[in-house]
């Protein structure tokens, strides 16, 4: 499905494309030590590779806790199209992860609809952007889980 962005979506994806790397550098910087939580969550650094380009990008994401899992919304920050990452990782569902300073492999899947709906009601609890988020878009937010895998 293609969307037309409007130009709210084009300023925000543009001010999340200069932020992005700039928030991943200090996570990095501060291992850790800091700078983990944000908006109310915690930060994950999500490595993934490009479906057309095949370089590996690096997106900070607030994620849950899952026992050992992680999980994510793709809710692109209310923009009404699938995050980049998300279409990578439909492709190429292997990537890596990390949270404070700690890194491992890991496989991504969508969550099916009934896990989906009580993960939802987790995400709400982080913050009630979500549901703005979830109001925003035409579609449903997928939420992602990425699964520890060992290569």
């Amino acid at each position: 499905m293609t969307t037309t962005r409007t130009p709210k979506d084009r300023r925000a994806v543009t001010l999340m494309r200069a932020v992005a790397p700039v928030h991943t550098a200090l996570l990095r910087a501060f291992r850790g030590r800091g700078m983990w939580r944000f908006r109310g969550g915690e930060v994950v650094l999500l490595t993934h590779t490009g479906r057309r380009s095949g370089k590996r990008f690096t997106t900070p994401l607030l994620h849950l806790r899952d026992g050992e899992d992680l999980l994510v919304a793709a809710s692109h920050g209310g923009v009404d199209a699938e995050p980049q990452w998300w279409l990578n990782l439909r492709e190429t569902p292997y990537a890596e992860v990390e949270v404070r300073g700690e890194r491992w492999a890991v496989v991504a899947e969508a969550l099916p609809e009934a896990e989906r709906i009580a993960a939802w009601e987790r995400f709400r609890q982080v913050g009630p952007y979500f549901d703005e988020y979830q109001a925003a878009v035409s579609r449903t937010i997928t939420l992602v889980r990425l699964r520890r895998w060992t290569r």
